[in-house]
């Protein structure tokens, strides 16, 4: 153990002499002594030349042989385990439908005293059953001609109803109309008895209906009845039973067949006027085809009637053709002809001049024929329009004309000769995203009368622009424009010839959504209040100023 340790410090004792050793004399012994060194250059190395050789190597030929390979595939058969797939469909969570608020309570007040109630409900989201019902009362008790002598009213109560079958649908209808006037076309400063002015309608209305509902089928039809009572303020009185059927069956890609039936049973009676009962029959056969790019329907028209002025029973027999063709994907033009008996009934007359005198007769109106023709299409995809022209030549036109009696009602007269009569109508149509939607109309009707010297309060031209617009969400406005021209009236006193003024009439609604509920609204009619007559000696009210409310439940 000693002489291991004494090995391991000898070396560390001899250098640590050699240092002190070095240290001691470093200073007498650093210097460098001067040298003169001589490099002498005088070899010359010599190689030999090397001779070039300019020869090209040939190229050496490989030839080698493609081994042949051979393949070999086995069907390895692995068993596997059966994969249990367990696939979690995403379920999307139900939306809540929109809460619907298809019933209101309407209500409002305006200048001539004129109170407005209107109400509407029916049932909600059901696929088998429909119904409701419908109130409306407007009332104005004063009027453009001594106040009260000159108000007029309204009330509708009306209820309805539907259920959907699968295959059929049937529904029906029930109602009561009530319609108030007065006399005032009464010469002015003219002493009148106020029980006199007075005239009410009292209409109640029954219908009902069936039709097939089933769209893969190739019969559908549509059939019902339906039942009118009409009585006036003094004994005129009118009942009519109309029962209608329509239907169709479909040959495949041959064509289709149509049909079209009426029965019309009309009773009318008065205190001076005796009418037997009027049966009007018509049925319309006819068959829908192409040809040649044609869309054509063909046939005729039937009619048995009882109502000819001269008391006697005819059946009448009418063409019933029209063409269509398409002259592009939005173009489309179309022709024809066809003639028809149009009832006229005292209902009819009294919503078109309330102001009738008693016993007013009421006989059917026959169209000879009509030729017909019109082009129509959308210029883009937010215009429409339609043009078209129409000839028509009637028996039994029927016009009014003041009574020689009292100026202040309106008699009934006939054309019974051959009326012809030249329709010319032209329509343009907007709709833009319901934002704005705008309709314009004009229409030009000439007549050349035979038995009578003018068509007496039918007018020459009619103008109207319809429309409904939104500037925002909440605020959406209705506006309506009319002009109508060209009546003739006579006066009886003077066996004058009268031109009524031209009818300016321009209509105006603001409505404000407060919410989905509520909302108000200001309604302006006639803003140019003028008293325009359409019927001689009857003016209109000038402007009238509705302010009201809806509630939407």
């Amino acid at each position: 153990m000693k002489i291991t340790k004494l090995i391991l410090v000898l070396p560390l004792i001899f250098v640590g002499l050699t240092y002190a050793i070095a240290q001691e004399n470093w200073e007498s012994d650093g210097e460098i002594e001067d040298v003169e060194i001589e490099i002498v250059k005088d070899r010359e190395i010599t190689l030999p030349k090397a001779n070039r050789n300019f020869e090209k190597i040939a190229p050496v030929n490989f030839s080698g042989t493609r081994p042949e390979l051979e393949y070999s595939f086995d069907n390895l058969n692995l068993p596997l385990p059966l994969l249990e797939v367990r696939v979690r469909p995403l379920r999307i969570k139900d939306q809540p439908l929109k809460k619907l608020y298809g019933n209101y309570i309407r209500a409002g007040f305006g200048n001539f005293l004129t109170p407005y109630l209107e109400g509407y409900v029916s049932s909600k989201r059901s696929r088998d059953m429909l119904y409701g019902a419908h109130v409306n009362f407007l009332n104005s008790r004063n009027g453009p001609v001594d106040n009260e002598n000159s108000g007029s009213g309204e009330l509708d109560v009306e209820g309805f109803g539907k259920h959907f079958g699968k295959n059929l649908t049937v529904g029906g209808d029930i109602g009561y109309h009530r319609r108030s006037y007065n006399f005032y076309g009464y010469p002015k400063n003219m002493e009148i008895n106020d029980d006199s002015l007075s005239q009410n309608f009292n209409n109640i209305h029954l219908s009902g209906y069936i039709e097939n509902t089933d769209k893969s089928s190739d019969l559908h039809f549509h059939t019902g009845i339906q039942f009118d009572y009409l009585k006036d303020n003094y004994s005129a009185e009118e009942s009519e039973v109309q029962i209608d059927f329509n239907g169709s069956y479909k040959l495949g890609k041959q064509g289709t067949i149509n049909l079209r039936s009426d029965l019309d049973i009309i009773s009318q009676k008065d205190e001076d006027l005796d009418v037997k009962t009027r049966n009007i029959f018509g049925v319309v056969p006819t068959l829908t085809f192409e040809y040649e790019g044609f869309l054509i329907d063909a046939g005729f028209n039937v009619v048995y009637e009882n109502d000819t002025l001269g008391d006697s029973d005819e059946i009448h027999f009418f063409p019933m053709a029209r063409a269509r063709y398409s002259l592009s994907s939005g173009f489309e033009v179309h022709a024809g002809i066809r003639g028809d008996v149009n009832k006229q009934t005292l209902r009819g007359f009294v919503e078109a001049n309330p102001f009738l005198a008693p016993n007013a007769r009421a006989f059917n109106q026959y169209n000879n024929f009509e030729f017909f023709g019109g082009i129509g299409g959308s210029l883009t995809s937010k215009l429409g329009f339609k043009a078209g022209v129409s000839l028509s030549s009637i028996e039994n036109l029927p016009l009014f004309i003041n009574s020689p009696v009292d100026q202040s009602k309106f008699i009934i007269i006939y054309d019974t000769g051959n009326s012809e009569v030249l329709n010319l109508n032209a329509q343009l149509s907007y709709n833009r995203n319901e934002i704005l939607r705008l309709t314009l109309r004009g229409d030009y009707w000439g007549y050349d009368t035979d038995e009578v010297d003018e068509a007496w309060h039918r007018p020459n031209y009619k103008i109207s622009a319809l429309s409904t617009f939104k500037l925002v969400d909440k605020l959406r406005f209705e506006a309506e424009a009319y002009a109508i021209g060209g009546i003739k009236a006579i006066n009886f006193n003077t066996a004058e010839e009268i031109n009524l003024d031209s009818v300016f009439d321009f209509n105006f609604m603001a409505e404000y959504l407060v919410s989905d509920q509520f909302s108000g609204w200001l309604r302006l009619n006639n803003l140019l209040s003028q008293e325009y007559e359409l019927l001689y000696n009857y003016p209109s009210r000038g402007l009238q100023v509705m302010l009201g409310a809806t509630y939407s439940f």
